[in-house]
Parts: structure tokens; sequence; C-alpha cells
């Protein structure tokens, strides 16, 4: 299988390219590429990426989880794990601290009405990873439809996403080692 139809068949389980980029994709050298018949992580890794300032796809964020810079990375963080849901996830008035010395961390936002506060371990400049369990319950509750998945790229960075159960359903037939977030 090459790229674009690689390309295409995550486009069927959810994981699209953004329209904006589809005419670019022939011109891009990723295209010129062909991963390999399974080496899915490195089509993951282009659609979770940025093309010139865009999101290749809305729903899949490859994550480098030395990410961590100061205020306003969680803001990020939880922006992204939003936008990713597409609507399911209603996240505002999002904002954070990130103490660098003390090593500790907060991250508040609303959603559906309700203030969540969430307290962040901060170890250099690594995510909290415990920050997407919270996501990911919130998910639950908003849309139980949906769910964030996870895919171990092995080593600092992976791709988290966004996709409905039917969707994921239709991912594990062609990636079985794609997760749910958890």
């Amino acid at each position: 299988m090459n790229f674009d139809e690689q390309l295409d068949t995550l486009a069927r389980c959810g994981l699209k390219l953004d329209d904006r980029l589809q005419a670019l994709r022939r011109a891009d050298s990723w295209s010129r590429r062909d991963p390999g018949e399974s080496d899915w992580g490195r089509v993951l890794v282009y659609l979770g990426s940025y093309d010139r300032g865009t999101r290749r796809c809305e729903t899949l964020w490859h994550l480098d989880t030395e990410c961590i810079e100061g205020d306003g990375s969680y803001v990020y963080v939880a922006e992204r794990m939003s936008a990713m849901a597409q609507g399911s996830l209603p996240l505002s008035d999002i904002e954070d601290h990130v103490d660098m010395e003390s090593g500790e961390g907060w991250l508040r936002f609303t959603c559906q009405g309700k203030e969540i506060e969430i307290d962040l371990e901060v170890e250099s400049d690594w995510i909290d990873s415990s920050v997407f369990g919270h996501f990911v319950k919130l998910l639950a509750q908003c849309d139980p439809n949906r769910l964030y998945i996870y895919y171990d790229l092995g080593g600092q960075d992976c791709i988290l996403g966004c996709v409905t159960r039917d969707q994921y359903a239709e991912l594990l037939k062609v990636i079985p080692s794609v997760q749910p977030l958890t």
C-alpha cells in the first residue's frame, strides 16, 4: 500500500487530511516516498503534524512529550484535546500556571458549565501525562461515542487522536497497535 492509499485508508477511519492541504499533498515530498506496507507510524506522524501553519489532520496530534516551556503550555494541550474532539469536548476559560522551580502547576478550564482544576507535576520540560486521563474521563461524559486514541512511536513522541467508536473499530483492522488513551 503506497502513501496515498494509506492516507485514504486512514481517512475512512476518521483521520482525514485537511481539505485545504489535499491539493498540496501531491507536491509534498512525503507523498513521493513509499513508507512501506507496515510503517503506519510514519503516515500518522505526517498527518499529526503541521504544514504551512495548518494542522494536516484536525483529529490527530504528533506530540513531543518534552513540550512544557512554562505558562501557556497546558493551555495549548487543553485546546488541542478539545479541537481533536471536534465539538464533543467544549472547553472555555482555559488557563494554566507552570512553575518550573517549584515543580508544581495547574490547569483550569470550564467544561459544560463545570469548572475543572487539575494539579500538575512539573518535571523539567516533560508533560505530566496524568493530564490526559482527565480529558479521557471528560470526553466519556460529554460524548460516550468518541474516544481518544494513542499510538506509541517508541521514543519521547507519540500520536494522540480522537475518533468515534466505529472509526476505532475500523482503525484496529488496519493498525492493531492503536490503543484507547487511558
